[in-house]
């Protein structure tokens, strides 16, 4: 084993990967990203991440902590082609029956495909002069000299050194067993069952057939756990996903079934503009089993020089499109840590990215277990959570400082304790007491014209 001097690994050469190579290519002088796949040009899909078939989100949060990375991020992603949506008047968003008011301010959001996003985040960090890709090779375990801290990344055939490793591997990846091989505890695990299957097909739409629209997405709602994603992409086409909850709601992948579950959940304007289209190629199917995070940020005990970052942490329901924004918000969290230096990187990333991850998680599970069709224990502040979010979510209907405020949480760009605000809270109550006063005058006029009056 050769030594080499302030040297930093990153295990993953997917998003998450990439913008962690980034984050600490100011702090040592080499980044060797180290990624299994042989990996494809960049815009070009890959075999190991069959969900980048799938609509993806980048949440403005998100985009912002990629910008603070890799700065001028978003026009080069615009200027490429990339859709941007400035207005709510460009995006119909109905989350669990109601939709939110297009009266509402938004952030921008820019709406491309996962490989064209991922090709330009890799084409930008691989062209910082320090950082280098490995791919194709499988990473083995992690070494420690001296019991406590890791010191190599163990391949097939060398130990590669390092000052640093951060582990990147997805949510299948490995950590846990190399943390109990080196003597540590592996982290306890949350779970929650979604079991959903995506079904997503390209299709090219006339310009107009779908109003101002280029982002529609409607959510799983009570009986009925199913919904629907469409967004304009960087050809100028669109990409229609269905989402089901569990077998009974499986999306089909023939043309008639798939068209039947689209009729099931899309408006009837928003179904006529996609049969008017072209489908492009044929329908791609992915399973998610289950929402998992994995809680590092509690073991008492954890090996110096060595962090985990997106998936390999945390893994949500991605119809929820967190899963790039939370780590390339954990990437800025990592780089943060290592501006103080010291010994307590670890410690001090892990912390902050647990802050990240638990608003992230706490919204996906919150909405999953707000479907009685999703099974889980709900303890008394998740079901008094859910009947907060039901009254926000009827305010946000026609509230458009109420959907703002929200929006800015779904987003990334604010935390849930917003939402309990007193000026927030007194515009949600006033819209509740509003619609109460309104059933009451209608009943009141009904029986009124009953009794002939």
């Amino acid at each position: 084993m050769t030594d080499q001097a302030n040297h930093a690994v990153v295990i993953g050469g997917s998003v998450a990967g990439l913008l962690a190579a980034c984050a600490v290519s100011n702090y040592f002088d080499r980044v060797t990203v180290l990624e299994r796949e042989i990996l494809p040009p960049p815009g070009q899909g890959r075999r190991a991440i069959p969900q980048g078939r799938h609509v993806h989100a980048l949440l403005p949060g998100g985009l912002g902590a990629i910008e603070q990375l890799l700065p001028g991020f978003q026009a080069e992603l615009i200027a490429g082609g990339a859709v941007r949506c400035d207005s709510m008047q460009e995006i119909r968003f109905v989350f669990s029956g109601h939709q939110i008011t297009r009266d509402a301010a938004s952030a921008t959001n820019v709406l491309a495909s996962r490989p064209y996003i991922e090709g330009h985040i890799r084409r930008r960090v691989l062209g910082l002069p320090n950082v280098r890709l490995i791919d194709g090779v499988a990473v083995q375990g992690l070494v420690s000299r001296d019991g406590e801290s890791v010191t190599a990344v163990q391949l097939a055939d060398e130990i590669l050194a390092c000052d640093l490793a951060v582990v990147a591997t997805g949510r299948a990846g490995q950590l846990p067993a190399w943390l109990e091989a080196l003597g540590f505890a592996a982290p306890t695990e949350e779970e929650l069952v979604v079991n959903i299957t995506y079904a997503s097909r390209r299709f090219s739409i006339p310009d107009g057939n779908l109003g101002r629209d280029k982002l529609i997405l409607i959510s799983a709602e009570p009986g009925r756990p199913r919904g629907m994603g469409l967004f304009a992409q960087e050809d100028g086409n669109w990409l229609l996903t269905l989402v089901g909850y569990g077998r009974e709601h499986r999306p089909p992948t023939d043309q008639a079934g798939y068209l039947r579950f689209l009729a099931s959940v899309a408006p009837a304007d928003v179904l006529a503009g996609v049969v008017a289209g072209q489908p492009l190629d044929d329908v791609v199917t992915h399973a998610f089993p289950a929402s998992r995070r994995r809680r590092y940020e509690r073991l008492s005990r954890f090996p110096r020089g060595l962090v985990a970052l997106g998936d390999a942490m945390s893994s949500f329901n991605p119809v929820y499109g967190q899963g790039m924004s939370v780590a390339a918000l954990q990437a800025l969290a990592l780089r943060q840590a290592l501006a103080t230096g010291g010994h307590r990187v670890p410690q001090r990333y892990f912390k902050a990215a647990r802050r990240i991850v638990d608003i992230a998680w706490d919204l996906a599970i919150g909405s999953d277990l707000s479907l009685p069709e999703v099974e889980g224990q709900r303890s008394i502040s998740t079901r008094l959570s859910n009947v907060w979010s039901e009254r926000i979510l009827e305010a946000a209907e026609h509230d458009a400082y109420v959907a703002e405020v929200f929006g800015k949480v779904t987003d990334l760009l604010a935390p849930p304790t917003v939402l309990m605000h007193p000026r927030f809270a007194w515009r949600v109550v006033r819209r509740r007491a509003a619609q109460r006063a309104d059933r009451v005058k209608g009943q009141s006029a009904a029986e009124v014209s009953q009794i002939g009056v």
